[in-house]
């Protein structure tokens, strides 16, 4: 969604969770993953960049925390629209940064699509605002798209062939969301540092890549054939396998608190006595379940009970609007 006012431009995009990760990066300068992952794209829980000319000359933030990624996104779209005014920018999550919930990727991809608008003129490829966002959060790419998104890592050095796109759209397979915040503060290791860590540390960090396409050919399957428990097999399993990567580092990498184990058995507690969901966690404490939408509320009244959360949030499916 882009608004212009007044020659200011408003971009938003959603958060996306990955049902098959990566945990490695092949080329760490342009955030290029060593393997390829498939997310579901969120549509609750969501980033808006503004963008306008700067009148002081030099460029403005208003910026949760450190701008250097953003500036990198900036930078990329500069150099390709050959576009250098000073610029006003704003960037804000509407849902707690930087606790496991890709508040990066969505406020990287929003501020991609509003550089797109503003210095692109809006007539910049989705491959190239991309490529944008993407030096900002890799993650950020899959939340330039609605529904099954699917992010290829491909093998070129320049990253020409790292390239997202939709395997199925939203409505194909309804999926609501209700994520368990056990905590809504910054995690103690970024991500980056986590991955590189465990690619120095972890004996099994090799193994969880060597089963990236076989896990990417079950989920795709399981939503082709909207097969919801083909499909939290192969999610729950490839999340504690990147967990487990982070548990073997040294030192280890553990984000788990009390109601991340909590949360883990009451998703499987539901399962157990009929409501069909899953659970899947990135690199954080907080666990996100999905569940078909007629039984979003179950999962939110089960979730109330835990003592241990701090916020429960919610993206229930909507279907989409002729």
């Amino acid at each position: 969604m882009h608004v212009k006012e007044n020659s200011l431009i408003k971009a938003t995009a959603p958060s996306n969770i990955a049902l098959v990760k990566y945990w490695g990066k092949r080329n760490r300068a342009l955030n290029l993953p060593l393997t390829s992952s498939l997310s579901l794209t969120l549509r609750s829980l969501w980033s808006e960049a503004t963008v306008e000319e700067s009148s002081s000359g030099q460029d403005e933030w208003e910026i949760t925390g450190d701008p250097s990624k953003a500036q990198r996104v900036l930078e990329e779209a500069r150099t390709f629209t050959g576009d250098r005014r000073p610029l006003r920018i704003s960037i804000e999550n509407f849902f707690p940064s930087g606790a496991g919930l890709a508040s990066s990727a969505s406020s990287m991809a929003a501020f991609a699509k509003a550089l797109a608008k503003f210095l692109g003129e809006g007539t910049t490829s989705l491959d190239e605002m991309a490529r944008w966002s993407r030096l900002g959060s890799g993650s950020s790419v899959r939340s330039l798209l609605p529904g099954y998104v699917l992010w290829e890592a491909g093998r070129e050095a320049d990253g020409s062939d790292c390239i997202v796109s939709q395997a199925f759209p939203p409505e194909h397979f309804p999926l609501s969301l209700v994520v368990c915040v056990v905590n809504d503060k910054p995690k103690p290791i970024g991500s980056t540092a986590a991955m590189e860590r465990c690619r120095d540390t972890s004996p099994n960090y090799q193994a969880f890549h060597d089963r990236n396409s076989f896990d990417l050919e079950r989920a795709l399957s399981a939503i082709k054939n909207r097969n919801l428990q083909g499909l939290a097999d192969v999610a729950e399993s490839n999340c504690l396998a990147m967990h487990d990567v982070m548990h073997q580092a040294n030192p280890p990498v553990n984000y788990f608190l009390e109601g991340t184990h909590k949360s883990i058995s009451l998703t499987r507690e539901l399962r157990a006595s009929g409501v069909p969901c899953f659970f899947s966690i990135d690199a954080g404490p907080n666990v996100k379940i999905f569940c078909p939408p007629e039984h979003h509320q179950s999962v939110v009244d089960a979730c109330n009970t835990l003592t241990e959360l701090v916020d429960i949030l919610e993206d229930p499916y909507k279907p989409p609007t002729s």
